[in-house]
């Protein structure tokens, strides 16, 4: 799961809501693969319980590359699914992350949402790979720290 910092996640949310205006969209998210919300559109116009929805959608994403891949198929780039009156379309980005966006298909369609998505796509993916560059930063060992002079017995005491 990334850990966002406010003003990664601001960053976010707001190409996010931008996405969301664009597309005439109820919500867009982004979520992880293993199920975890982390960023949506500023959306007062859908009430749902997003962290129950990101762990379906990844649930549904898992097993619809399953199935791709039963079918031969080597990658699934994108998914839709539809009601009786919305659409929710889910696009792959770097094999890590799911980009969810749920439409009123009285209001837009999915051709909008495509075009609006492959608008904001280039930027959200640098994004993420900006905030997974300074995780692996801020995560890294510094290489003058020699390990084998720290004395674990008494570090925790």
């Amino acid at each position: 799961m990334l850990s966002l910092k406010p003003e990664e996640d601001k960053k976010l949310r707001e190409l996010l809501t931008s996405l969301n205006e664009e597309s005439k969209s109820k919500i867009v998210l982004l979520i992880d693969k293993s199920g975890q919300l982390i960023s949506r559109s500023e959306s007062p116009a859908f009430s749902s319980d997003d962290v129950t929805f990101a762990s379906l959608t990844a649930g549904n994403v898992a097993a619809s590359e399953a199935l791709s891949k039963l079918l031969g198929d080597k990658d699934l780039n994108h998914l839709f699914t539809e009601t009786e009156k919305e659409g929710i379309y889910m696009i792959l980005i770097d094999g890590k992350y799911i980009l969810v966006a749920i439409f009123d298909k009285q209001v837009t369609n999915l051709g909008i949402v495509r075009i609006k998505i492959k608008k904001y796509y280039r930027e959200l993916v640098s994004i993420l790979r900006e905030i997974e560059e300074r995780i692996k930063r801020e995560s890294a060992v510094p290489e003058d720290i020699n390990l084998d002079d720290i004395d674990l017995d008494t570090l925790f005491e």
